[in-house]
């Protein structure tokens, strides 16, 4: 027994998980500081619009995580191979192209701003503030992506951490002072613009070295794969929120959003793991060793923590958002649908696992744009169940359990046991 503790705990999966799993937990306390303290200081109306403009970052982040997923698995291919010039040059090459495309997106987001304001009644000055964190958000995944390459879990960690204690900080400053909303979303800001010249520092080896020029692009059509792919990952598990601002009133909307933000913790929770799996199984890969292993023991990892929050979840669900609601009663009346929001995030887990674990071994194929059908399901199903934020809640776990499912589906021969082994 103590020789398979031993050898799990000399396992590189596990210590990068456990690494990036308590870091990401202090990530999480300080996100839940700063969404509670957001939820008690702007009340639940104006926290929908915050919470609204939140899912907005995730939106933009669909090409960012695109971005940082393939800058990972670049460099992770490099370092396996020992070139640790052409590393230096994937960072500028892709810094240029991550400032181009923020430019262009915000002219774009300015340009929707009066649909986007109107359909989802959120005030116009809002959104445009929001869009300033394209700038950062579009720069900060190519050298967070580095260092998630690189291995290097605690400082990928800590550059979370920071961003997230900043803003806090800042935000809650800003929002007593009088700001509200606005004060919020400048926290955001300044946290991640922040983090990403500690990154930089962080990256102070790889600029260092002399620049070995890649004759490839980095990004491809076949690269549009992966793109589809955190696509449709991010919209299923993001857009809940949006629809829910449509669908309901301001203080429905709210309470929606604050029982969503719990039961994320799971998902949020189980990226400690995809984060570690991705660069491991990306060098296995290259390095032609056989990586459905590490494969099988990420979704362990992943069922161990879903399944644990969702015994909470269940037995105790009035309890933990009293208690993450730092004492208010304004969300209890959510302890209805908790378990069922906790159960669809548990699924969009497990997915995002086998979705990642087949890009970082080159393997998503054509698959990856059947993901994007996926989204649009959900969607359907918003619309066609949301008489109650309980019947909402189902139509999530719905998508998620056929997402989940088709998702297996694709890893079927990585998960079977093979007659060699």
């Amino acid at each position: 027994m103590f020789s398979k503790l031993f050898s799990i705990g000399k396992d590189e999966l596990f210590r990068g998980s456990v690494v990036l799993f308590v870091m990401f937990g202090f990530y999480n306390v300080l996100n839940y500081i700063f969404q509670m303290s957001m939820a008690r200081t702007l009340g639940p109306s104006d926290y929908g619009v915050l919470a609204a403009l939140m899912s907005f970052v995730y939106l933009f982040s669909i090409p960012t995580e695109a971005v940082q997923t393939v800058v990972a698995r670049y460099t992770s291919a490099f370092n396996a191979r020992r070139e640790q010039g052409k590393i230096k040059d994937l960072l500028i090459r892709s810094l240029r192209r991550s400032i181009a495309f923020a430019f262009l997106g915000f002219i774009l987001l300015l340009a929707c701003t009066p649909f986007l304001s109107s359909f989802f009644s959120i005030p116009a000055g809002l959104v445009g503030v929001t869009g300033i964190i394209l700038f950062v958000l579009f720069t900060i995944p190519v050298t967070r992506g580095i260092i998630q390459g690189k291995k290097r879990f605690f400082a990928l960690g800590s550059s979370l951490l920071i961003e997230s204690f900043l803003k806090i900080i800042i935000a809650l400053t800003l929002v007593i002072v009088g700001l509200g909303v606005y004060g919020a979303m400048i926290g955001v800001i300044v946290g991640l613009a922040f983090a990403f010249v500690i990154s930089l520092f962080v990256l102070r080896d790889v600029v260092a070295h002399t620049r070995q020029t890649e004759t490839s692009s980095y990004f491809t059509k076949s690269n549009l794969t992966v793109l589809a792919a955190i696509t449709a990952v991010v919209l299923l598990y993001s857009t809940d929120i949006l629809f829910a601002r449509k669908f309901f009133n301001p203080i429905d909307a709210g309470e929606f959003a604050f029982i969503s933000l719990i039961g994320k913790v799971i998902f949020f929770s189980s990226a400690a793991v995809a984060k570690a799996m991705l660069p491991l199984s990306t060098e296995g890969f290259e390095q032609g060793h056989k990586t459905s292993r590490i494969l099988k023991k990420a979704i362990a990892f992943v069922m161990v923590i879903a399944l644990t929050a969702l015994v909470f979840y269940l037995l105790i669900p009035q309890e933990i958002i009293w208690i993450i609601g730092l004492g208010s009663d304004a969300y209890l009346g959510g302890a209805e649908f908790l378990f069922t929001m906790g159960l669809a995030y548990s699924f969009f887990s497990i997915a995002n696992i086998i979705v990642l674990y087949k890009i970082s071994i080159n393997r998503i194929g054509k698959h990856a744009f059947f993901l994007l059908l996926f989204p649009v399901i959900q969607i359907i199903l918003f619309y066609l169940f949301h008489e109650t934020q309980r019947e909402f809640s189902l139509a999530l776990v719905c998508s998620g359990a056929l997402f989940l499912a088709y998702t297996l589906a694709i890893a079927l021969k990585d998960l079977l046991p093979r007659p060699d082994k």
